[in-house]
C-alpha cells in the first residue's frame, strides 16, 4: 500500500484490491476509485494545470482564473490566481450503475494532492 497524506488531504493506492484500489480524500472525507477512474482522472487534472501554466503568466497579479474540463465520469475545475488555485471534481454517474462524487481542495491542499496525484500515477 502507497499512502500520503497532507493537511487538507489524503491519497492511496492498495494494489491489492480489486475493485476500489485508489482512494482520495480532502478535510474529514474520502472516497475509493476504480483503476479506470484513476485512469481518467489523473490526465484531466495534468491537463488543467498545463492550461494554468500556459496562461499564468499573462494574468495580472489581482486577476483570477477558473479553468475547467469535462471527459467522461470526470468534470474539474481549477480556480485561482496566477500563482495557487483550488480543485474542484465531479464523478458523472449517469447510469444506474455509476457512483457519484463531488469533491474539493483549497488552496494550498490542491497543489499538493495533484503532485502526489502525478507522482503516484508515474509510479504506478
Amino acid at each position: 500500500m502507497i499512502q500520503h497524506e497532507g493537511p487538507g488531504w489524503r491519497l492511496a493506492w492498495d494494489s491489492s484490491k480489486d475493485n476500489y484500489s485508489f482512494l482520495i480524500g480532502g478535510e474529514n472525507w474520502a472516497f475509493e476509485l476504480t483503476q479506470d477512474e484513476w485512469n481518467s482522472l489523473v490526465p484531466i487534472i495534468g491537463d488543467l494545470i498545463d492550461q494554468h501554466k500556459g496562461l499564468k503568466n499573462q494574468l495580472m497579479p489581482e486577476e483570477t482564473i477558473s479553468i475547467e474540463a469535462e471527459r467522461y465520469p470526470w468534470w474539474a475545475c481549477i480556480d485561482g490566481n496566477k500563482h495557487n488555485w483550488s480543485l474542484k471534481l465531479i464523478l458523472l454517474g449517469k447510469d444506474s450503475e455509476r457512483r457519484s462524487m463531488e469533491a474539493y481542495w483549497p488552496i494550498p491542499s490542491a497543489q499538493a494532492i495533484t503532485s502526489e496525484m502525478r507522482i503516484m500515477w508515474d509510479s504506478n
